[in-house]
Order: C-alpha cells, then structure tokens, then sequence
C-alpha cells in the first residue's frame, strides 16, 4: 500500500512540474533525520504543488511523505517583503505497526531581511484535526522554523528546528521529531 501512494505521489509531482516554470528543492539533515522535498509554480498560476519526505533512522524506521498544494503571495509585514503560502498537504506516516494518514489546513510564511541582504525568517505550520486523520491517527501536526541565508542566487543555507507530532488513537500522542537541522535550498 506505501509503494502505491509514493508510486502515485511521484508521478502526480512529476506531471505537474511538467506545468511548472519556477521551483525548487531543498534538503534537511540532523544527526538521525533526512528530509527534503521539490516544489514548483504550476503554469502561470499562483499555486505551488510540491512533495515532500521525512525519515529518521530508529529502532522502528520513520516515514512520513506529503503531496502540497498552496497558493502563494507577496505581502509586506513591517515593511519587510514577506512570501505567503496557504494551503493544504495529503500525509502518509509510517512506524512500525503504526499506519496513518491526515489532511492538514496551514501555510507557510517567509520574511527578507533587506537590511542583512541574502538574510530570511521562514516557519511553516500545518494542522489536521481528528476529522481529517485517519488509519491509526487521530491528530496530526508539523511546524518549522528556519533561518536562511542566500548564499548565491540560487541556492540557501539554513538552520532550524522542525516538529512533528500525531495523536494515537486511545493511546495519547507520538512526537515523530523535535529538533534542529541545517539544510539546502535550490532554486531552478
């Protein structure tokens, strides 16, 4: 069944980056975690559609992959050029015996730092209530913060901290991760 939703996930990403013009990748790794994803503009719209992966190496391997749609604007908050994402993210997580799925409602927000050129705040944040989890979840949440910097016109350091968490049904919560990465972004 996981085959089929990456087969699927992988092949629904690859025909709309074949719609999209502007995009990128990025990778995230600590100490016992690798993550990273690949997202893109589709056509001339403002939506952005991506897929993402998350696998931490324990006694019970990690997995947890999302499919993204959002749409995307620039805003300003103090004066500071931010990038606005709002959107949704199909998830699939699997530990063990432990099998899930959730629909989670949330965005991401990127403020530049014009006075530290190349410098940027990103968090992104996304939630799926009891209603919208399913298999043996109950609850699903996943939030990140990250510092940025542009190193060359195309591609970003980062550091930052990452979170995810699902409810177990009758049996409390599971904190998938909690801790701090250094990452890669590129742009293409």
């Amino acid at each position: 069944m996981t085959f089929n939703i990456r087969f699927i996930a992988c092949t629904a990403l690859l025909a709309l980056s074949s719609l999209s013009y502007a995009g990128g990748a990025s990778f995230r790794i600590s100490n016992d975690t690798i993550g990273g994803g690949i997202d893109g503009q589709i056509g001339e719209t403002d939506l952005v559609a991506g897929f993402e992966h998350f696998y931490k190496d324990e006694s019970e391997s990690v997995n947890i992959s999302n499919i993204n749609l959002h749409t995307q604007g620039q805003t300003a908050i103090s004066n500071l050029p931010t990038t606005v994402l709002l959107g949704l993210e199909a998830t699939h997580m699997k530990e063990g015996e432990f099998k899930a799925s959730a629909v989670a409602f949330g965005g991401a927000v990127r403020i530049n730092l014009p006075s530290t050129p190349g410098l940027s705040v990103e968090t992104r944040l996304h939630y799926a209530p009891d209603i919208l989890a399913y298999g043996d979840s109950d609850e699903f949440k996943r939030f990140r913060a990250q510092l940025n910097y542009r190193v060359i016109q195309s591609a970003d350091l980062s550091l930052g901290y990452q979170y995810l968490n699902a409810g177990i049904k009758d049996a409390g919560d599971r904190t998938f991760e909690s801790g701090y990465f250094i990452g890669l972004g590129m742009k293409f």
